[in-house]
């Protein structure tokens, strides 16, 4: 895995190339001098964290590759073409500046996605990558959870997501919408669900579909609906269960049974 855990081994010369003059571009040479390898063809896996780089179109130099982390540079986006990096597996981007994750056409293998603490604003690329079984996107400025929510149901194979940190996980249903829309899903933010908590939360899904369906007739008719003025919420909660809250529990009692 080179997830932030896997990158915390990062050899003492890639943090000396980092700290070189004309490293922010991933060149052909650095891509085998980091993977060991002599040819591009040969890379498999590759490590390039912390290296203050702003280009890694290079990657798509080698075809073969199936795991690399770029994690802690400063990558605004990634040019890759579709198809590019076919066995491609395990993706660490996190800590970067990317805005989009429209690059993912060209990993249509990818199984392992780490993309937290950028700048994404939407997940609907991820249909690009229907094997997809863990994603990490906590930390960006995904706002609307029917969107998100809209794009993960495409991923059938999903059993980890990490999506706090976002202005959408602000939603006091939001842990029961997503449990209720992933069925593959195993953890959501750090937290195992529970096979007692699915019922619950697809009882949470059913209502709050009822309450969309009765405040968009409202919106569209000449009837005012007033308006609640409750003060918004911090956009980053801590990763713990919400199944315990509060919050989680009143939302069980409003839904009704069925």
């Amino acid at each position: 895995e080179v997830g932030e855990r896997g990158d915390k081994g990062v050899s003492s010369a890639a943090q000396e190339a980092g700290g070189r003059d004309g490293m922010s571009v991933l060149t052909r040479e650095m891509l085998l001098e980091f993977s060991g390898e002599e040819k591009a063809e040969a890379v498999r896996m590759v490590v390039l964290r912390g290296m203050g780089l702003t280009d890694a179109a290079s990657l798509s130099l080698a075809l073969n590759l199936t795991s690399v982390s770029l994690s802690h540079n400063s990558l605004s986006a990634l040019p890759l073409p579709p198809g590019s990096l076919p066995s491609l597996a395990e993706l660490n981007i996190n800590h970067n500046a990317l805005s989009s994750l429209s690059f993912l056409p060209a990993c249509p293998s990818l199984q392992r996605l780490y993309a937290a603490n950028n700048a994404i604003t939407t997940l609907q690329p991820l249909r690009a990558c229907p094997g997809l079984q863990a994603a990490c996107v906590s930390g960006n400025k995904l706002e609307g959870l029917p969107d998100s929510i809209d794009a993960l149901k495409a991923l059938p194979l999903l059993e980890e997501l990490e999506l706090d940190g976002n202005a959408c996980s602000d939603n006091l249903s939001y842990r029961a919408l997503c449990v209720a829309a992933l069925p593959a899903l195993r953890l959501l933010d750090g937290d195992a669900v529970q096979p007692a908590e699915r019922e619950g939360a697809r009882r949470v899904a059913r209502y709050e579909e009822r309450m969309s369906e009765e405040a968009s007739f409202y919106t569209h008719s000449d009837i005012q609906v007033p308006v609640g003025d409750a003060a918004r919420r911090p956009l980053r909660r801590p990763t713990t269960s919400h199944v315990h809250t509060e919050a989680y529990q009143s939302a069980l009692r409003r839904a009704p049974p069925s």
